[in-house]
């Protein structure tokens, strides 16, 4: 079952009605605000966290947390990130032996069409899958006014700016928008301040230049490129 990332973030009980979800995607903004929202929903559980190659390496790992109860709580949330192919066969059999009392979150990049494990959670309807897709203008904007609701003196000319200097990444927009949080603790936002406080031109991490080269993602390299600021 494939539900909308938007409509997830307007009401989280969605996922509540299933117990393995799958959330993939290359917007990693999107992604950790997802799983920070499940941990706080389920902040009375128990919750575990693995990589793939943890279980993987340790195949029992999982299958003793699905089935081993624990003596304070009986409901259990468990987190897998860098989710790939190589788990699907796991996945099968969790399928075929559904708990109840334990809910499986899994985090993972984009998959191509002809994922298999894309498509088992597409078609299954007792499982879900949450793609992540990159932000764009439109997105950020209604992001960014529910997370400054309350503030005066936004206006389409500071919106703009706060987007344009974000470079479209929401990870780093949730960054400036706890900046002026603090900054304005009366809830005015007043550009001029506004001005020094954000990083006047987004400076990328070499590693996502590096990533899009080999992704030969050419949108992603030129927005990149044209971004960079090199020192001295």
């Amino acid at each position: 079952m494939i539900l909308k990332s938007f409509l997830v973030e307007k009401n989280l009980s969605l996922i509540e009605n299933y117990n393995l979800v799958l959330i993939s995607g290359e917007n990693i903004g999107l992604k950790d605000e997802l799983k920070s929202e499940i941990k706080k929903r389920f902040s009375n559980t128990e919750q575990i966290s693995f990589d793939q190659e943890e279980i993987i390496k340790k195949p029992d790992l999982l299958d003793d947390q699905l089935n081993n109860k624990s003596l304070f709580n009986s409901k259990k949330v468990i987190f897998i990130s860098e989710i790939s192919e190589k788990i699907k066969k796991k996945i099968d059999e969790i399928i075929e032996k559904p708990n109840d009392d334990v809910r499986i979150y899994l985090f993972g990049k984009a998959f191509d069409r002809k994922s298999e494990l894309k498509s088992l959670f597409e078609k299954n309807n007792t499982v879900a899958i949450i793609p992540c897709y990159q932000d764009n203008h439109r997105t950020l904007s209604e992001y960014l006014r529910k997370k400054l609701s309350g503030f005066d003196g936004i206006n389409q000319e500071i919106t703009n700016l706060l987007i344009e200097n974000s470079g479209l990444d929401r990870k780093v927009l949730n960054n400036e928008i706890d900046k002026i949080k603090v900054l304005f603790l009366d809830k005015k936002i007043r550009s001029e301040k506004l001005d020094n406080l954000i990083n006047n031109t987004y400076n990328l991490d070499f590693d996502e230049l590096r990533d899009s080269c080999l992704e030969g993602n050419k949108e992603k390299l030129n927005r990149n490129l044209s971004n960079i600021v090199l020192q001295n």
